[in-house]
């Protein structure tokens, strides 16, 4: 039985508060008149109830954001035909809740409500986003803060995967890591612990596809991630592997990848590097690199960003961008194997990532073994808003 997140909202929404127990109610104190700080009254806005002391609820939190963009596309496809194209989207709406019981439980289901896309803004149920259930589960042989989470993930793989949408510094993230990426939202179960200052996941997933939760009849997809400390600054590997029979469903379309990111602070500047490499199903290999400096021009407001990108494949297995550079012109839909971008752009951040805008713009090329090559420049703007 699948349950819409609409229904799942409503019920929380009523039934939660009622079963908190009976000690006493102890409400999340309202933020202080604003009296202009509008920033504070955004990032309190979520708090609806929280009673450590409680027998059953502890907490219960709703959140949501809202992301605009817009796009203009000028290049030449691989027959040498120029192609421009403009583009504006609801990038992302989702509205979600949280909540914590029985001192080891949370649960977290939220929706995508954005229902169109480039140059088709409808609102209404998509999907779900992410539906699962986390127990806590303590210290357990040797390991620290146990969590076991199952139900519908957010795949993480690769450096830019791992920061939310909320946070990202750039409007979209670079293509090599959406082709592992994918903005996939697997069903599954996952494991992750911390122990001698480095977490660790280790994750089953099916690899159905489904809107909500998908079903355990296909194939499994093993990952395990490690995070540390390391040459002064973070270290984030990614492995995933994809056991797939020939006629089971195949969410992930590729065998195995392996992600290596390194993050640090140099000066006034924040530099991050991540290696990503893996194999298709019929051998050919795909990989890349991303280089992503940033640092800011006037401190906590506007921020300056800069990315490079190149990936290439075995076989003519890479598509241009697809916001929006391979849309532009009908559709620049021809493969190539090799790919670089380069992307510069603009932050200004008016709360935090809480609210914010940003302009970038991204030139990109692709070449083709047979030697034909495409081309885009594209200038980005956009709104990021959550709560």
């Amino acid at each position: 039985m699948k349950l819409t997140t609409a229904s799942v909202i409503s019920t929380l929404g009523i039934a939660l508060p009622a079963l908190a127990g009976p000690a006493p109610m102890e409400v999340a104190p309202a933020p202080a008149p604003a009296n202009g700080d509008w920033c504070t009254s955004l990032k309190t806005f979520e708090k609806f109830y929280s009673n450590k002391d409680a027998s059953f609820i502890q907490e219960l939190k709703f959140f949501g954001r809202f992301q605009w963009q817009a796009g203009s596309v000028d290049g030449e496809d691989f027959s040498g035909m120029s192609v421009d194209d403009d583009f504006t989207e609801i990038r992302r709406f989702r509205i979600g809740t949280q909540v914590k019981f029985l001192n080891h439980f949370k649960l977290k289901v939220n929706a995508n409500l954005e229902d169109g896309g480039p140059n088709d803004h409808s609102f209404g149920y998509h999907s779900l986003d992410e539906a699962k259930l986390t127990y806590n589960a303590g210290d357990i042989l040797g390991l620290e803060d146990v969590n076991i989470t199952c139900g519908r993930h957010k795949f993480t793989f690769g450096e830019e995967s791992h920061t939310s949408s909320k946070k990202i510094k750039t409007i979209e993230r670079s293509n090599i890591a959406n082709y592992f990426y994918g903005s996939r939202r697997p069903t599954g179960l996952t494991i992750n612990g911390t122990i001698g200052g480095g977490t660790g996941t280790f994750g089953i997933f099916s690899t159905d596809t489904d809107i909500e939760l998908a079903q355990w009849g296909e194939g499994l997809a093993y990952y395990a991630n490690l995070q540390l400390e390391a040459a002064g600054g973070d270290v984030n590997f990614d492995f995933i592997y994809n056991d797939v029979s020939m006629n089971d469903v195949d969410g992930f379309g590729f065998e195995w990848g392996a992600s290596a990111a390194y993050t640090r602070k140099i000066g006034e500047w924040e530099l991050m590097a991540n290696v990503l490499y893996g194999e298709r199903h019929d051998g050919d290999s795909v990989y890349g690199l991303v280089i992503m400096p940033s640092t800011f021009l006037i401190e906590d407001r506007l921020e300056f960003v800069a990315r490079y990108q190149y990936a290439a494949s075995d076989g003519d297995n890479l598509k241009l961008t697809s916001r929006y550079a391979k849309r532009a012109g009908g559709d620049i839909g021809d493969k190539g194997d090799t790919n670089h971008t380069l992307y510069t752009g603009l932050n200004y951040y008016l709360c935090d990532h809480n609210y914010k805008f940003q302009i970038g713009v991204e030139y990109e090329t692709m070449d083709q073994k047979d030697g034909d090559d495409a081309d885009a420049l594209t200038l980005w703007a956009a709104y990021r808003m959550y709560f």
